[in-house]
């Protein structure tokens, strides 16, 4: 026998509209539209693809990590091997 090739399978995620991420978000489609434009103060990752924009859930999710505003009450619950210096006790 030949040697065994081993195919990688690519579970590929729909791609969102604009009012899927709108829903997702809890905000106004208009928001969403004025966040992906080329001089939005604060631009969401998107993909245009034939003039029409598309999200990546994977995107969205991670972009809403990196907004995150960690408060002093977050921060007490980071063990402090993570947190360090912003453990506060």
């Amino acid at each position: 026998m030949n040697s065994q090739k081993v195919k990688s399978i690519m579970i590929v995620q729909p791609l969102w509209k604009i009012s899927d991420v709108a829903q997702y978000l809890g905000i106004p489609l208009k928001s969403v539209y004025s966040m992906t434009g080329p001089k939005a103060v604060f631009q969401i990752p998107h993909i245009r693809i034939a003039g029409k924009v598309r999200f990546r859930k994977e995107d969205i999710d991670l972009w809403l990590d990196q907004c995150m505003v960690a408060t002093s009450k977050f921060l007490k619950r980071i063990p402090a091997e993570i947190g360090g210096k912003f453990n506060r006790n």
